[in-house]
């Protein structure tokens, strides 16, 4: 293997224990390091959700379930009697693409109380399909519905349409809630090699080559022999695998911020299945490359990006090599990065709200429901978004380019405020604090039929408590 295209680990500052490069049917690299092994079950986290995804796909294609059905109609027996309309509202769609009515895991609040049941009893904070918030519980409660429309936990189910085709582990599993419920959204056990398996069936079903990689034969007796429910699968998956909401405002490291998709994260150029502490599953559909990595970076503060950093230069190296064999460039000349580290938080060729299309959906005044802030109302013009109170007038000014610049009154800090509107209908301002504190403020607001969601999220040490949550409002 060519060393420059080498995924390499050894100045890592926690352990690596597995490693797989995969590139257009030829596995270049799978080492494992010490005292990790092969043949060991490794917890994967959070790329349990993928599964429950891909799980809930196959449910979808096989027609027991569509995105637009809400998550109420499958658990009567966990609604009140009452619901809150935003709990009646929230759809399968919103939960994939963890927009939900929640700002976080709902069972997190009290474990004691059954887990699935927490997801319908807490109160909710904000519409559900508007704003991306990380939420394990939607993923925890689509595996228990997966459970109740098939009957099967989720690795079953997906062994019945293609894991054991695959050769997926059969002792591969799902850990349990204390109620009995698989852990969804962070319970899986399986190898490295599993993760790669997976992949490959993911690229040539988001390629459409998948006819050809996996015959229909080869799925003899399993619903994935069907040509028009893999065609139905196929369309999710790319859906899954395709940008469908910002993360700008969720995001703690540079690839966090480029977008999520339906339980996969968006990266710079790929798709990732992402589990805490080092456990990825990188795809980059175009060039036909994945890279595995199991770790545990949890000891390290952004490690999870040092791992993402390096399947990025792996990624270039032999995106390079490509463009090279091509003779589309000099390989010895790098090519220039058009990548988030370019541009804030990567949003750089997206409009500013003067310049949108949608620049009328946000323009107007808005009332603001009852919140813990106080705040009354919220005025948007294409120069500035104004959120006032009885106590607090907080101006964010829009500049075509650049930063807008202002003194903030109540504080007396100096606000920097950047503005983009992203692709899923968000505007987003990045609030930079530079005066006697250093911090910033996200906020993202997403209007839908004349009526607007905001979530603001600060990381400042003392100030600014009032602009962190969601807040509510109506046109006038």
């Amino acid at each position: 293997m060519d060393p420059i295209t080498k995924f390499s680990g050894r100045h890592f500052p926690f352990p690596l224990h597995g490693v797989l490069v995969w590139h257009r049917g030829k596995l270049l690299q799978e080492e494992y390091f010490s005292p990790y092994s092969p043949s060991e079950l490794h917890r994967m986290f959070s790329v349990t959700k993928s599964f429950t995804a891909l799980a809930v796909g196959g449910l979808i294609a096989e027609g027991k379930l569509a995105l637009t059905d809400k998550i109420i109609r499958f658990f009567p027996e966990y609604v009140p009697g009452d619901p809150h309309p935003y709990l009646a509202e929230m759809t399968i769609a919103d939960m994939l693409s963890m927009r939900t009515c929640y700002k976080s895991t709902t069972y997190k609040i009290d474990p004691s109380s059954n887990w699935v049941q927490s997801f319908f009893t807490t109160p909710p904070d904000h519409r559900p399909g508007q704003i991306f918030r990380y939420d394990t519980s939607s993923a925890h409660t689509l595996a228990a519905l997966v459970k109740k429309l098939s009957g099967l936990g989720v690795l079953d189910y997906l062994r019945t349409l293609y894991l054991d085709v695959l050769g997926f582990s059969a002792d591969a599993y799902i850990l349990t809630d204390p109620f009995g419920a698989e852990l969804g959204g962070s319970g899986l056990l399986a190898r490295p090699g599993d993760l790669l398996l997976t992949g490959r069936l993911l690229l040539a079903l988001c390629n459409g080559t998948d006819a050809e990689t996996y015959p229909e034969e080869s799925f003899a007796g399993s619903p994935f022999g069907d040509p028009a429910l893999r065609s139905r699968y196929r369309e999710f998956i790319r859906e899954c695998m395709s940008y469908q909401t910002s993360t700008f405002h969720d995001g703690k490291t540079l690839d966090e911020c480029q977008g999520y998709g339906r339980q996969f994260w968006m990266v710079r150029d790929g798709v990732v299945m992402y589990g805490m502490g080092g456990q990825y599953l990188a795809m980059y559909p175009e060039n036909e490359l994945i890279v595995v990595t199991c770790a545990d970076t949890q000891a390290v503060q952004g490690g999870t990006q040092i791992i993402l950093d390096e399947i990025r230069r792996v990624y270039l190296a032999i995106r390079r090599m490509e463009d090279a064999g091509r003779g589309s460039r000099d390989p010895g000349s790098p090519r220039r990065e058009d990548e988030a580290s370019a541009e804030l938080l990567g949003a750089a060729n997206y409009p500013t709200l003067a310049e949108s299309p949608i620049r009328d959906q946000f323009t107007g005044f808005w009332t603001i429901r009852e919140n813990p802030a106080g705040f009354r109302t919220c005025t948007i013009t294409e120069e500035e978004v104004v959120l006032e109170s009885s106590l607090y007038r907080f101006s964010f000014p829009l500049a075509k380019e650049g930063f807008g610049k202002t003194r903030e009154p109540h504080y007396n800090e100096t606000f920097y405020v950047w503005n983009r509107v992203l692709p899923d209908g968000c505007l987003c301002l990045y609030v930079q604090i530079m005066e006697t504190c250093i911090g910033n403020i996200r906020i993202v607001i997403k209007p839908s039929d004349g009526k607007l969601t905001i979530c603001m999220h600060k990381i400042e040490e003392n100030l600014f408590g009032e602009l962190d949550g969601f807040l509510e409002g109506i046109k006038i």
